[in-house]
């Protein structure tokens, strides 16, 4: 999705300052995302933002900003909705010192849950910073699950090509030389270098070549496997995205109320472009 740097900005603004409100709430009432982590919640989900803006690389894999992991952060705020105290951490939890004195019957200490206006406007400031996160991640979502299926296609290639040669010079259809030079179309360099290095020194046998098919075998297989995890993950960010904007509509009106046109741009652009099939691994 191609948007002018304003626009994205505008929308960055506007989530910091819902992080901001969200993080003073649940500082003082001890809400955090897990048990491993000691920060607000809203922290968690924040991190992503702070990764994109630093530049941190959205391609990769196993990084912050994979298509696993912004699925995963984009369901997550979802049951926010419904969920929108979480987890309390009771070692800090807003008069926990004294609910620890007030003990209900049998002994067991009152628990301090935020009352429900608390609730009420922690569910209105993550529904707005929702809708924010899955249209800024929309394309840096779309670009590392194209990416990525695209290095996992051209990785298969390589593999095929290996295939083919170790079949060739098996059955001496090709020599050593002809099978190293055709190597050097290999574009992994760790792998063409493996190959390479099986073939310098002697004639292939038999139980070399079978090892040799063995190993690019399981390398398909983790390849196959994690191109499935990776078409998963966008097919839940896109739905949750799509999800997101249904239940927004709204959202674009009140930022054009408010002044804050360049914000409205850019996220009626990210719904349009979305109900198109664009932004899903599907734009030309």
């Amino acid at each position: 999705m191609a948007v002018g740097t304003q626009e994205q900005e505008a929308i960055l603004n506007l989530m910091h300052g819902k992080y901001e409100r969200i993080a003073v709430l649940e500082a003082e009432w001890g809400i955090r995302f897990s048990e491993g982590d000691m920060r607000p919640r809203i922290e968690h989900f924040h991190d992503a933002v702070r990764a994109y803006t630093a530049g941190a690389d959205i391609y990769g894999k196993n990084t912050r900003l994979s298509v696993e992991h912004l699925a995963y952060d984009l369901s997550q705020l979802r049951q926010i909705q419904e969920r929108p105290v979480g987890n309390i951490n009771r070692a800090t939890e807003k008069s926990f010192g004294q609910s620890l004195m007030k003990l209900m019957p049998g002994g067991a200490p009152a628990s301090k849950l935020p009352p429900q206006g608390v609730r009420l406007e922690l569910v209105q400031h993550y529904r707005d910073y929702t809708v924010f996160f899955a249209a800024i991640f929309a394309e840096v979502a779309d670009k590392n699950f194209k990416t990525r299926q695209q290095t996992g296609d051209e990785q298969m290639a390589d593999i095929g090509l290996i295939e083919q040669i170790l079949e060739q010079l098996a059955n001496g259809q090709m020599d050593v030389g002809t099978a190293q030079a055709e190597l050097n179309h290999v574009e992994q360099d760790d792998l063409r270098e493996r190959i390479q290095m099986l073939l310098a020194s002697k004639k292939l046998s038999a139980k070399e070549k079978q090892d040799a098919l063995a190993m690019l075998g399981a390398i398909e297989k983790g390849l196959r496997d994690e191109q499935k995890r990776v078409d998963e993950a966008h097919t839940h960010y896109v739905t949750g995205q799509l999800a997101v904007y249904e239940e927004a509509k709204d959202i674009v009106k009140k930022l054009a109320g408010a002044g804050l046109n360049l914000a409205g741009k850019f996220l009626q652009n990210a719904m349009q472009q979305a109900g198109q099939g664009r932004g899903q691994g599907r734009s030309n």
